[in-house]
């Protein structure tokens, strides 16, 4: 990871190239979007908001001439690169000024919301919308004209939160990962203590509780679009859950859990509630404060 994290910041070209290719290898392979974000995420870290926009307009240009000779298509490549690089550029420039993790995944999260409630305020039937494209799509991959009506309206009614929660997801992994390889070259650890270190602040653990209760009061539609609301706020508590957790088995010498936090990540969806309300409650518990010692390095 050292060698790519120099190889990207080596020159504009080197970035635009990595950058350009794994975002047509994510097209096959989707997660690898995650280090075509986090090529520009860097960049911009390191060398400022200019030379982040000029890899991000580059890189886009660069994507659809590969577009244009791998699958005959310019446009297709060169808009999602930019709609794929220009949030992350923005999104890193404010950890570039803020230096806080906390800020930066809050600043996240607020845009997620905010798409959220758009949806819901500018459109009728948001439910119908994505019940709709849901059946196109199954159509398409399967051929089969018949489906459970039931199961898919239950779906779309929360398909605005699930979209805008990865979205989130996406932004905050590649942020990560675009902050780890910084600190592999200019400040060795400094990533490990910044991301166990990782604390929001109280107002959003309010806002929180109070679309939790909103959501258990609301009917209908305004009880719909609370849940939606609160998925995205979801994503950035599973994200300080576990920055808690890792820095408390850690310091208890218990580092074999950490396979298997990091492992019902990956596996078990249901585990992502629990990790979300040990990050919620942290606004008010302090759990570092309790299990892990202020001067403590963790790993």
């Amino acid at each position: 990871m050292r060698f790519l994290a120099e190889f990207i910041l080596r020159s504009r070209m080197q970035a635009i190239a990595v950058a350009a290719t794994c975002l047509m290898l994510s097209l096959l392979a989707p997660p690898v979007s995650l280090l075509a974000a986090a090529v520009v995420a860097l960049v911009t870290l390191r060398q400022g908001w200019r030379e982040g926009l000029n890899t991000v307009l580059a890189s886009a240009l660069a994507a659809g001439l590969l577009g244009a000779i791998v699958i005959s298509n310019f446009a297709l490549p060169a808009g999602y690169g930019l709609m794929l690089w220009l949030p992350i550029w923005a999104i890193a420039l404010a950890l570039r000024y803020t230096r806080s993790l906390g800020w930066t995944f809050e600043l996240v999260t607020a845009l997620g919301l905010v798409g959220v409630a758009a949806a819901y305020l500018l459109g009728a039937d948001v439910a119908g919308f994505w019940q709709t494209r849901m059946q196109q799509a199954l159509r398409f991959l399967s051929g089969q004209i018949d489906f459970d009506q039931a199961q898919l309206a239950a779906l779309a009614r929360y398909m605005t939160g699930i979209a805008a929660a990865g979205m989130v997801s996406s932004l905050a992994l590649s942020l990560l990962l675009a902050r780890y390889l910084q600190a592999l070259l200019f400040n060795p650890g400094g990533f490990r203590a910044e991301f166990l270190g990782l604390r929001l602040h109280r107002p959003m653990a309010y806002l929180a509780l109070a679309l939790s209760g909103a959501a258990m009061v609301l009917e209908a539609q305004a009880r719909e679009a609370v849940v939606n609301l609160l998925l995205v706020l979801g994503v950035v508590y599973v994200v300080a859950g576990t920055a808690i957790l890792h820095a408390i088995f850690v310091e208890r010498g218990h580092k074999g859990w950490l396979f298997g936090l990091y492992g019902l990540l990956l596996v078990v969806p249901h585990a992502l509630l629990p990790i979300a309300l040990v990050g919620l409650s942290d606004a008010w518990l302090d759990w570092r404060g309790r299990f892990v010692p202020r001067d403590s390095g963790s790993d």
